[in-house]
């Protein structure tokens, strides 16, 4: 079979990447053809296709320190993208797939694309790594707190809450953009959409995407390329993109309670040197910043933490994150907040925590940094949970019955 797969990043950046190189590598070990379709990246992997990639464009680079009139002119490129359709055409018609398997592909490819497999008599499925199909802003999340005001499709609400970046012609874009993606009927040439999740699939049926085009099935890890690790040097771990929604600033207000527990957090993003202020005015000597981590290294550091740490407020889908720790033997202490309860079984894998309490979390955190026995026990489930349940195999089954149900 020949699956098309498109994401706009060709190179490691975030969960939706991720996927999309673990399920190419698995469907190219298994004799299928993967052509991909992505934005063309300087940190871009090689690609026979690259050809047909479609040019570099930064929205937030441009957003930041562009001037008006770029902005402007840019905002109907994120809309609808001319070029990315023609290529994304020129590339159907060179390689003739049997199926398109979308991944994250707003804005910078754009919905424009959806036309041409369909003209094609291609069937088309999509893998919501976020929500972007129900919320604007893709995260269910505003101003410190989950929302669903967008709910019905009302995405007038996230001009009116200003939820991006609080900027009002951020948020009015965004809501502009989720009416001319209903406008166009982009959403009935979808075949398929796939969630990792069960909490984001019944999001999508209660925002009203109709059931029978939905389907949860969860992301996968191929266990044989990570070594568990029970072992540790006595730290606790967080990484990955520090912002609002990440729950880091409730992590800190925890570690403040916790002298002898060490903390690592490991990542870069917005709220960077805001939560460097906060952990300067707490006192806290036990919490270190990293920053910037390459990925390799960052495996090596969670293999030898005692515990993976996601104390995050907004609704995560089915975070890689959590993977690659069970993966390396590593129980995790995660929110009680969308996807994450699906993923880490509470006393078994790891712990679960009330969103946003510190005093929930700095308890935890203590119980597994003071019981050893523990700590392996729930490591060794978590890595029995990657073979048996997230692993290649059964994530290969889901997904070819998927295919051949919209090939027939």
């Amino acid at each position: 079979m020949r699956i098309c797969l498109v994401n706009t990043y060709h190179h490691w950046r975030g969960g939706d990447s991720t996927y999309a190189f673990e399920l190419a590598r698995l469907l190219g070990s298994r004799g299928h053809q993967v052509i991909h379709f992505a934005m063309k990246h300087p940190k871009n992997f090689p690609s026979e296709f690259e050809k047909y990639f479609v040019d570099y464009i930064d929205y937030r680079d441009l957003s930041e320190t562009g001037g008006p009139l770029e902005r402007i002119k840019a905002f109907p490129r994120s809309l609808y993208s001319f070029e990315a359709r023609r290529k994304f055409a020129a590339l159907l018609d060179a390689t003739r797939p049997d199926i398109v398997h979308l991944q994250n592909f707003r804005r910078h490819l754009t919905f424009s694309i959806l036309p041409e497999p369909n003209k094609r008599g291609m069937p088309v499925v999509m893998t919501a790594h976020d929500y972007d199909l129900i919320c604007p802003s893709s995260v269910l999340f505003a101003h410190g707190a989950s929302c669903d005001r967008c709910r019905g499709r009302n995405y007038y609400n996230a001009a009116m809450v200003r939820c991006k970046c609080g900027s009002f012609a951020g948020s009015a874009a965004i809501a502009l953009e989720g009416y001319f993606m209903r406008v166009m009927g982009y959403d009935d040439l979808l075949d398929m959409i796939i969630t990792p999740s069960r909490f984001a699939r019944d999001k999508l049926v209660e925002c009203g995407r109709p059931a029978a085009r939905i389907r949860a099935l969860p992301n996968f890890i191929d266990g044989s390329r990570y070594r568990p690790v029970y072992d540790n040097d006595g730290y606790a771990i967080c990484f990955g993109r520090l912002s609002d929604e990440k729950g880091i600033e409730v992590l800190l207000e925890a570690a403040a309670g916790l002298p002898d527990v060490r903390l690592v957090i490991a990542g870069d993003g917005p709220c960077r040197t805001a939560l460097e202020g906060q952990a300067l005015k707490l006192g806290l000597k036990n919490a270190e910043f990293l920053g910037h981590v390459a990925r390799d290294k960052i495996l090596d550091l969670v293999s030898r933490a005692m515990f993976v740490v996601i104390p995050s407020i907004w609704p995560e889908n089915f975070p890689y994150s959590v993977l690659e720790a069970f993966a390396v033997g590593k129980p995790v202490i995660a929110s009680r907040i969308g996807g994450l309860p699906e993923m880490v079984e509470n006393g078994g894998t790891g712990l679960l925590v009330e969103p946003g309490d510190p005093a929930d979390l700095a308890k935890k955190m203590a119980c597994l940094a003071e019981n050893r026995a523990l700590l392996r026990e729930m490591g060794e489930n978590a890595r029995k949970r990657i073979e048996t349940e997230f692993d290649a195999a059964t994530h290969y089954r889901n997904i070819m019955q998927v295919y051949e149900e919209l090939s027939a």
